[in-house]
């Protein structure tokens, strides 16, 4: 593939929180143009965090307009009529409000692909609600996989609602792509946070529904375990034989080989401190090397300090330095998504508030006296 699979796609992502930069930053790895409409003078409210907004903006640009006067909707409509996706996260009802909702956007051009993501969707009981990442991960259960020794609740590292929702909604949108050009015609994407969630979460509920217990049985060498150092370091055995026998002749716990997968998770208490009481005797990385050249999975447990100099995140060209306005350096993680024979993507800086403005404008045909009056009057 010689050029990237979706350039010649425009995409309008109006500016709101993780989901919707995430999806669009995702799209832009592919080749899509991705204009980012933002509030004149505050802009996407991502701004107020720089590095967080750096992480997901990069590859865009950006056009300040005020959607609540018609001068700065008609800008809009104007950008629609050569666009192919809208990407839109208010909750149900302001868009419409707005008269931006897909049923305008529609009559402006019939073959946009115009995706919406919100909390709990645009139908249901719960679609009004207000909420942020945690309030959707403890509704759809979630929150019960994250817990201490002593079974209190952990609040999730990462924004996990917000992350998974851009990327359920990259696949509806490409999905939807690939129809309109089957078809012909346009499609609304109803992308809820709530929901991703709870499709994550099919494989736990479907134990619980068969079995009556929502905890999944562990394996005894599935866990993170600790070397004479104080230093830890992970083990995924799940339900392979050969991967204990392996590990138990590695470590030299022989008499232990041949217990079934079984027979293990029956004896996880027993057999896990067996392994811990010998992984104490020497230090982690020793374990890890040991392991390593067994042909088992294990893993340290990396520090985030560690990632940047990391030889496979090198070798995979996973992060990229990339030079601000002001003239510092960031180093900023790359696409994630390889493509045989399609270039790797430099990515550019994010964009400044409103930098593409009249860039943009000027392109739908707006003279430089109108622009001027457009910012004088704080539409643009």
């Amino acid at each position: 593939m010689r050029t990237p699979p979706l350039e010649g796609i425009r995409v309008l992502e109006l500016a709101s929180q993780y989901p919707g930069p995430y999806c669009s930053f995702l799209l832009a790895g592919m080749g899509a143009e991705v204009i980012k409409v933002e509030r004149p003078g505050s802009g996407d409210p991502a701004r107020q965090f720089p590095e967080f907004f750096l992480a997901l903006n990069g590859s865009k640009k950006s056009l300040t307009v005020d959607l609540k006067s018609p001068e700065g909707r008609e800008i809009l409509y104007r950008l629609v009529k050569t666009s192919d996706v809208f990407l839109e996260g208010f909750r149900p009802g302001v868009a419409a409000r707005l008269r931006i909702d897909f049923e305008a956007m529609r009559e402006v051009n019939s073959k946009l692909i115009y995706c919406s993501i919100s909390g709990y969707g645009q139908q249901g009981p719960y679609k009004n609600l207000p909420g942020h990442d945690l309030n959707y991960v403890a509704m759809a259960g979630m929150l019960h996989c994250f817990r201490d020794e002593n079974g209190n609740f952990i609040t999730p590292g990462i924004a996990i609602a917000d992350l998974s929702a851009g990327m359920f909604a990259a696949i509806g949108i490409l999905g939807c792509l690939h129809g309109r050009n089957k078809m012909g015609e346009g499609a609304f994407i109803d992308i809820s946070m709530f929901d991703g969630l709870l499709s994550w979460m099919s494989t736990r509920l479907s134990i619980l529904w068969a079995t009556g217990k929502f905890e999944r049985d562990r394996d005894a060498g599935y866990g993170i375990f600790m070397g004479n150092d104080n230093n830890y370091f992970t083990l995924a055995i799940a339900h392979e034989d050969w991967f204990w026998d392996r590990l138990c002749a590695a470590i030299g716990l022989t008499g232990r080989q041949g217990i079934k997968a079984k027979e293990r998770r029956a004896r996880k208490a027993e057999l896990a401190k067996e392994l811990q009481t010998i992984f104490s005797t020497r230090p982690s990385h020793e374990w890890v090397h040991a392991l390593i050249e067994a042909d088992v999975p294990v893993a340290p447990i990396k520090a985030p300090e560690e990632i940047e100099s990391d030889p496979h995140v090198i070798e995979r060209k996973m992060l990229q330095d990339v030079d601000l306005p002001e003239g510092r350096r960031v180093k900023l993680v790359g696409f994630p998504i390889k493509i045989l024979g399609m270039p790797q993507r430099v990515m550019t800086r994010p964009p400044a508030l409103g930098e593409h403005t009249e860039e943009i404008l000027e392109a739908l045909g707006y003279e430089e006296e109108a622009v001027r009056g457009l910012r004088e009057r704080g539409i643009v």
